[in-house]
């Protein structure tokens, strides 16, 4: 018994220990964000800080505690070259978008990358591998992978179930003593028989303030009745950065009791899409604002939300007055509070209910489907967050469709959590043209993206997250692979690495693979700027070199280059 309590309390030291870790930025310097942890992105919540490093590459990484590394990737895309260190106290850290490894970790990666003939690798490294010591150099800033530009994504999670947490909460310091600014107002209507100001869905209202105080533009009480909730166009910025970023936190009180309260404190993966019910989707697409909402759909199963009541939602009822306060707050405590009230009265004149040809409701925690000679649509349980009101019309076939156009919904209507299948009917095709066959969206500019597919029976079927117009096309051109800083048949003396152009025209390029000299050649992959390279090494030899490279879209369309330099 003393065995087990003194291992017991030996146990309960180190976690105290580990709990107590004080880590020491990731860069030199002031921490600087143009992104901070919960941001609304796109179809995500944003999972971390995005640490400015000046516009330059190549900023010194730092490990911020203790530990050792326990994964390294490469992708083209998503966090691009990217270090992981698992810590004594349970936290992984994770650093992306990085343009090149410590030297002993990046000769590891390249060994690897030559063992799996691969440029994309996710490794799981041995704990004796690399461990590390706080403040030690383990790679150098870039902008790889999905990156808009040249910084530092810098992560903490659990390590147990990799679930990210607000790195704001463990001691790194960024200045801010902004207020959150407050943009707009919106009230939402829930009932058929209520209204807001006379309409019956939502409605905006102009807001005013300073100092963190803001009214109504409007100095009269907002008139409506039945069940209302509310939204709140809002940013926040930080002392040294003119960016705007995301709240941090929001506490919604009618007549002083909170219906709603959230903190960003923790998302985890599996959640991550719920932004597009936790804000307003189609607000956000279409106006640019980030409107943060009391309302709590029912497929809603963030774990932000700290104080829930009737679902954010109050009934308002004919007479009586309601007080509303929303407060929006940053992490550093720095609060803005919008104050105004509602009157419940009916409306003098008749309801505006806006003209709306549907074609069926769609309701969330069920499947729904909608089918027809030349559509199939299932969408399974859990996909839906709230009611949809359906929109389904046929269109005729676009230049270079096989198939009618089919809007599937609308293209601003919220996003799905998980997959829908679309099978569209094609036009009779050969078995040529149906193997360069595949579905495609279109984006609010008509231009086709890649869903891509498979064809059974003259059906192209494929799964989508998204609502908008399908089709289906034929994509029957090879990639585009070319040289960029050097010609064929000529010297690359005073060239450190040789660059091509490689893109495609629809499908997307699928694989990429290079010889030099006949034995298989590393080839780094950059999709967002269309450039392939080569960084020479001991492998590039005196005299001729000859490179071979093969690239293959989605649909099997293949381009093969042979140049020769010295």
């Amino acid at each position: 018994m003393r065995t087990i309590i003194f291992f017991l309390l030996l146990f309960s030291f180190f976690h105290c220990q580990a709990q107590e870790t004080e880590y020491r930025n990731p860069m030199d310097g002031e921490l600087i964000l143009s992104g901070n942890f919960g941001e609304v992105r796109t179809n995500h919540f944003h999972s971390g800080l995005d640490i400015k490093t000046g516009g330059v590459e190549g900023k010194p990484i730092y490990a911020v505690a203790d530990g050792f590394v326990s994964r390294l990737t490469i992708a083209g895309g998503g966090f691009g070259k990217a270090v992981y260190l698992e810590h004594p106290n349970g936290k992984t850290t994770v650093y992306g978008h990085l343009r090149e490894f410590a030297p002993e970790i990046a000769a590891y990666v390249k060994d690897q990358q030559y063992a799996k003939e691969s440029f994309e690798v996710d490794l799981t490294v041995p704990a004796t591998k690399f461990p590390v010591k706080k403040g030690q150099l383990i790679a150098k800033s870039g902008n790889s992978g999905g990156s808009g530009g040249p910084h530092l994504h810098f992560e903490i999670r659990e390590t147990i179930g990799q679930h990210p947490e607000n790195p704001l909460n463990y001691g790194f310091k960024v200045k801010d003593d902004k207020r959150p600014e407050l943009q707009k107002l919106f009230v939402y209507n829930h009932a058929k028989s209520g209204h807001v100001e006379g309409l019956i869905q939502d409605k905006g209202f102009a807001i005013q303030g300073a100092a963190g105080n803001y009214t109504l533009t409007a100095a009269t009480p907002i008139k409506a009745s039945g069940i209302l909730s509310f939204g709140i166009a809002a940013l926040d910025r930080f002392s040294s950065a003119t960016n705007p970023c995301g709240i941090y936190g929001m506490k919604v009180k009618v007549n002083g009791t909170i219906i709603h309260e959230q903190k960003l404190d923790k998302v985890s993966f599996d959640q991550k899409r719920m932004v597009n019910c936790h804000t307003d989707y189609q607000k956000n697409k279409i106006d640019n604002l980030k409107v943060y909402r009391s309302y709590i759909a029912p497929g809603n199963k963030l774990g932000v939300y700290t104080t829930i009541e009737n679902g954010g939602m109050v009934n308002v009822e004919k007479g009586k007055k309601y007080d509303v306060s929303i407060d929006v707050l940053d992490h550093a405590g720095n609060k803005s509070t919008l104050k105004f009230s509602i009157i419940g009265q009916e409306h003098s004149a008749a309801v505006l209910t806006p003209k709306e040809d549907i074609t069926d409701l769609f309701y969330p925690l069920q499947e729904n489907a909608f089918t027809n000679n030349s559509l199939r649509m299932n969408i399974p349980n859990g996909c839906l967050y709230d009611t949809l009101k359906f929109k389904y019309d046929l269109k005729p076939a676009c230049k270079g469709c096989v198939s009618p156009v089919h809007s599937v919904g609308k293209l601003f209507d919220t996003p799905l959590d998980n997959y829908m299948t679309v099978s569209i009917e094609m036009n009779k095709l050969s078995e040529f043209k149906t193997s360069k066959a595949l579905m495609v969206s279109f984006n609010k500019n008509g231009n086709p993206i890649s869903e891509g597919g498979a064809a059974k029976w003259n059906w192209m079927t494929t799964k989508s997250r998204s609502f908008g117009d399908y089709s289906v096309m034929l994509d029957s051109m090879a990639p585009r692979l070319t040289p960029k800083n050097f010609k064929d048949q000529t010297s690359t003396a005073g060239l450190s690495r040789l660059e091509f152009t490689l893109s495609d025209n629809l499908a997307g390029v699928k694989t990429v693979t290079g010889t030099l000299n006949g034995k298989w050649v590393l080839l780094e992959q950059d999709p967002k700027n269309s450039l392939l390279y080569y960084t020479k090494d001991e492998r590039f030899i005196k005299g001729q070199n000859t490179f071979r490279i093969k690239a293959t879209d989605a649909v099997g369309n293949v381009k093969e280059l042979n140049v020769t330099v010295q």
